[in-house]
């Protein structure tokens, strides 16, 4: 009856069912044969019918694809026990908006969503183009229940493609598996009944398409073994002439009644087919592979059967997947192609690469930023030095021109011979004027006329004789003996005195106008070593004398930079 359908989604089924609890299942992609099926029960309240504790859900599902083999990454069809079907009749022309407020506003009338807001989807029944009128059936699910089972599939990181009633994709399960026999066609008027825990529904089928559905609630638990029977046939004698029909298909899903013995207790003139998901069930109701355990398979729900038709046939039956309708109160989902590979993407989905690909624009723009900033900042830096030195150029031309132009060579080469002179009278007394008790041990000039002069001498006269001689010398000059003390350690490595007299004092001196440059570093230097606490109470050393000699040769003294 129905061609299989090749396809390139590779979806896992999971269904919850009150009397089986969860089932999970993986169809082959070439042929539908059942490759991989388990199942646990679970507890589900058929008052707020919802799960009845969704951590031990979570927990279940873990345990089911663990045993089964099967990736928590992989794509998840679920469908849950109904918790309301109706329909509606449209006016064809309003929009998919207008239909969902409908559905909203009908649905409201369930004492279900009395208490929580519905979530719904529909699907196009009948159209009639000469009354201008749609007949729709929809589905309505509790938004906080969903949005529990999507949360749950979220963290475990599968792919939730489709949520949806068991009672639709039981029809679509059962069409797809050619259960309802070769005779029925699209034409044929054939009636499903579907006993559950609570309640049997009754669903009036032309072909493929649903017509009408009514539900009765009936506490068959609370009957005896033979009078459970007796109240489903008595209620469904008075439902059936309502539903005139070439074939009745009884599925039983209630451990307390078998299809079979259902079937002796209705009275229906035309053909009755019987089929059992419990613990009276005999064969699955599809192929299986040699992996599957059969007596297990055997109570397979058709709901179940139901989410692979959806992927593997050609034509849509009875499409109610919340998850998938642009009209609902759901979120969409789409399918694109890659490679050989169909990749299926929903609306959380889309949003979390939406907001991946926002932040690795954010980066890239601030590195852009970052980037022409930095560049920015360097040719102001640039630009910057350029102004400061045109700044000067164009001061010093400024400067020559306030002068008519012309630059006094005569006065600037006057200038220079002077300060050259200076620089060389001081220079001239280091070989000529130095007296006999006097060492020198440093000598700075700067400009001619910035002198320092450091040195060490075993007579005070001495020291003053050689200050008058440079003032002598250059006596507009205004050096000064600034220093003038006692001894305490000779300094430099080549300083060699040779005198009689080893007890004799020494004294160091400094002659200068400016600051001398080593007085600056000897005094970081002993700063640094103060703080080290080191030779704090270190004895005062005498120069080291020298047996070889009257005399004592100078130290070697510091080069000297003059443009410092």
């Amino acid at each position: 009856m129905v061609q299989f359908v090749n396809s390139t989604k590779q979806i896992v089924g999971v269904s919850v069912t009150p009397s089986i609890g969860v089932e999970v299942a993986l169809l082959d992609k070439k042929s539908p044969t059942v490759v991989k099926y388990g199942r646990r029960p679970i507890e589900y309240n058929l008052a707020t019918r919802e799960i009845q504790d969704y951590a031990i859900f979570k927990a279940t599902i873990i345990d089911l694809f663990k045993e089964l083999d099967i990736s928590l990454k992989s794509s998840v069809y679920l469908t849950l026990p109904n918790v309301h079907l109706d329909f509606e009749s449209l006016p064809l022309i309003i929009g998919d908006e207008a239909i969902s407020n409908a559905i909203l506003s009908k649905a409201e009338d369930s004492y279900i969503f009395k208490r929580v807001e519905p979530i719904s989807a529909w699907a196009d029944l009948v159209t009639n183009s000469t009354t201008d009128k749609r007949v729709i059936a929809y589905t309505s699910f509790q938004e906080t229940a969903v949005n529990q089972i999507k949360d749950i599939f979220l963290e475990l990181g599968s792919n939730l493609v489709g949520i949806e009633s068991s009672y639709s994709a039981t029809i679509r399960g059962l069409w797809f598996t050619g259960a309802v026999g070769k005779d029925i066609d699209e034409s044929t008027n054939w009636n499903l009944l579907l006993v559950n825990s609570n309640s049997y529904a009754m669903f009036s089928m032309q072909g493929s398409r649903l017509v009408d559905y009514t539900e009765v609630p009936l506490a068959i638990k609370s009957f005896s073994y033979e009078e459970a029977y007796q109240a489903i046939a008595t209620s469904v004698s008075q439902v059936l002439p309502n539903f005139p029909a070439k074939k009745l298909f009884i599925l039983s899903q209630s451990e307390e009644i078998c299809a079979e013995v259902l079937k002796t207790q209705i009275t229906f003139d035309e053909e009755i087919v019987t089929h059992d998901s419990n613990k009276y069930s005999k064969i699955p109701p599809v192929s299986i592979s040699s992996s599957v355990i059969e007596n297990e398979a055997a109570a397979m729900t058709y709901a179940l059967i139901g989410i692979f038709a959806t992927e593997h046939m050609e034509e849509k039956i009875l499409d109610l997947n919340i998850l998938s309708k642009m009209h609902s109160f759901g979120e969409a989902y789409f399918t694109f192609q890659l490679f050989d590979k169909e990749v299926i993407v929903n609306q959380e989905l889309a949003r979390r690469a939406l907001l991946a690909l926002a932040g690795v624009l954010a980066v890239i723009c601030f590195l852009i930023y970052g980037l022409f900033y930095l560049i920015e900042f360097q040719i102001n830096k640039k630009a910057s030095e350029y102004q400061n030195k045109t700044s000067e150029i164009q001061h010093q031309i400024s400067s020559i021109m306030g002068q008519g132009g012309i630059i006094d060579i005569e006065t600037l080469v006057t200038k220079i011979i002077d300060i050259n002179k200076n620089a060389i009278s001081f220079y001239d007394s280091i070989s000529t004027d130095i007296p006999q008790s006097v060492w020198l041990q440093y000598y700075y000039n700067r400009n001619g006329d910035k002198v320092a002069i450091e040195g060490v001498s075993a007579n005070i006269a001495d020291i003053y004789n050689y200050y008058k001689s440079l003032k002598v010398i250059s006596p507009q000059s205004s050096i000064k003996l600034n220093k003038l003390q006692i001894l305490t350690e000779v300094n430099g490595d080549n300083f060699d005195i040779a005198a009689p007299d080893l007890g004799a004092k020494f004294y160091d001196f400094e002659i200068s106008n400016i600051v001398s440059p080593r007085s600056k570093e000897a005094e970081s230097a002993q700063d640094g070593k103060n703080n080290k606490g080191a030779n704090a109470n270190q004895q005062p050393q005498q120069p080291q004398q020298s047996q070889s000699s009257d005399t004592a040769p100078a130290t070697v003294l510091q080069p000297v930079d003059i443009n410092n």
